[in-house]
């Protein structure tokens, strides 16, 4: 693309001294106008529709403009009634526990602060879920909020760290059961640094079978004393 010389630029902005006189005279008058009002002028009044005006003409009219506007009544339900309690989410807690908890077993088994035989963070918990494979691991955590009450464990699978919080009032949630309780109270409320090398358990699937090996044998003998117990019965009948 060709590019003007300097020259032909300083010449170009010299156009407007180029211009007659009469136009940039008739500019600068119109723009020097003003527009001045010492008149006031009232807003003219509507003017009233005929009497007997056509129901058709009527209808095209907006609803505003017409001499009886229709009005649509609209239903307007009541009130729900006040609540009876004053605190109401407090109360609706109450009766979820009431329906998920009714022995009040499981919110005891987590109530540390007022139950000494509730579970402890250090402690290693085992949970069964009717759907899906049971979780073991060390509880590094317990969160007491009401229903939403939960706790979090963390195990090593295949040499990984796992960590699993868990629901205490879920539907899913069968069992919990402690397998070891930990040597001595911790001093911290939430072990989080065993996620660290130095400080981490490692996996607990030995103890964990070491506890299932133990039940059933105290289950065998329960159930082998009883058998016996019958057998000896009858004999003596």
């Amino acid at each position: 693309m060709a590019t003007s010389s300097p020259i032909l630029q300083q010449l170009g902005c010299l156009r407007s001294l180029l211009r007659p006189q009469s136009l940039t005279q008739s500019t600068t008058s119109q723009i020097g106008r003003r527009a001045l009002s010492t008149v006031y002028s009232a807003k003219p009044e509507p003017q009233p529709l005929p009497a007997n005006l056509p129901e058709q003409f009527l209808r095209q009219l907006p609803l505003r403009m017409r001499p009886s506007p229709e009005r649509k009544t609209r239903k307007i339900p009541p009130p729900p009634p006040a609540p009876k309690c004053k605190d109401a989410i407090g109360a609706v807690q109450e009766a979820q526990l009431a329906q998920l908890d009714p022995t009040g077993e499981r919110m005891a088994l987590f109530d540390y602060r007022r139950n000494p035989r509730s579970v402890k963070v250090g402690d290693i918990i085992r949970v069964t879920f009717k759907n899906g494979d049971p979780f073991s691991g060390v509880c590094l955590s317990i969160r007491l909020r009401g229903i939403d009450t939960s706790f979090l464990l963390r195990n090593q699978l295949t040499r990984v760290g796992v960590e699993m919080a868990v629901k205490v009032f879920s539907p899913n949630v069968e069992s919990v059961e402690i397998v070891q309780r930990t040597e001595k109270r911790k001093r911290r409320a939430r072990l989080y640094y065993m996620r660290k090398p130095k400080h981490d358990m490692g996996s607990v699937e030995n103890l964990v079978a070491n506890y299932l090996r133990q039940k059933r044998s105290i289950a065998g003998k329960k159930a082998g004393g009883a058998g016996a117990a019958k057998g000896g019965a009858g004999k003596k009948r």
